[in-house]
């Protein structure tokens, strides 16, 4: 079976499980299900860089959905500080302070960890506070994620020419990126009403919501390019693994959240 057979036959599987789950969840089953997301994506990424604590590193990380679900933003600072300590203690009792590569191996295990607990767990979290201001938000921008996804890759694999990234992501085009914002765009402005915009204000929103997916799947491109590997795992048939699908999510949820409840409210 091809890469796009691939694709095409695990898209069709999954499609209908997430919207059903993005939709019919309550809001506390919602939250334990982006928890179970997170936690995956988190274990990939630890598998991807290739660290000593497989566990220790994810079991850290998770914690912070404690002080984000009680909406303490105090503790969560807190707990992005005092999670690397806990980490640094716990490698010192160990025995591994007298192990050769022991700075090297601390540093590039607290930057996974903060990036678990910044760039997994917080956009996810904001999926949930999506979700707690209208229940069709999750599922308006999932599907706006999707269009994105989708017309980027058509459009880029018919008429790309010009690279955007090529030492990142070869494949990635202009033609591409404008695929992506039309897609998004497109979703935004067929489900205006719902989301309580104008249709400009749709229209413009869905673009950005376009432009910073692809921000987050260069991202995670960068960190793949790093750790040289193709695809976060290969849970997912065609498409890789859990934190290949969740990139462009990274700098979408927060913008999104921030513009309906801050900007917007």
């Amino acid at each position: 079976m091809g890469e796009i057979q691939k694709r095409i036959f695990s898209a069709l599987f999954l499609a209908p499980l997430l919207v059903a789950l993005f939709y019919f969840l309550s809001l506390k089953w919602f939250f334990v299900f982006i928890t179970c997301v997170a936690a995956i994506a988190m274990i990939e990424l630890v598998m991807m860089v290739d660290i000593r604590e497989r566990y220790l590193v994810p079991f850290l990380a998770m914690v912070s959905f404690i002080p984000l679900y009680q909406k303490s933003l105090n503790t969560y600072i807190l707990w992005l500080l005092f999670s690397t300590l806990i980490y640094m203690v716990i490698k010192f009792l160990k025995g591994e302070n007298i192990r050769e590569n022991i700075n090297r191996d601390t540093i590039i295990g607290i930057h996974t960890l903060i990036v678990s607990e910044i760039f997994i767990a917080l956009p996810l979290f904001y999926l949930f506070l999506l979700k707690e201001m209208d229940n069709t938000l999750p599922l308006i921008f999932l599907c706006a994620i999707w269009a994105s996804d989708i017309n980027a890759f058509f459009i880029g694999k018919a008429f790309g020419r010009k690279p955007l990234v090529p030492r990142i992501s070869p494949k990635k085009t202009f033609e591409g990126l404008g695929g992506a914002i039309t897609g998004s765009m497109l979703i935004m402005l067929f489900t205006y009403r719902l989301t309580r915009m104008t249709m400009a204000e749709a229209v413009i929103i869905g673009g950005i919501i376009g432009l910073l997916a692809q921000f987050g799947d260069i991202f995670e491109s960068m960190a793949k390019r790093v750790c040289e590997t193709k695809d976060s795992s290969s849970l997912i048939p065609g498409h890789g693994g859990i934190l290949d699908r969740f990139d462009s999510f990274i700098f979408t949820t927060p913008f999104l959240y921030h513009y309906l409840s801050g900007i917007k409210g």
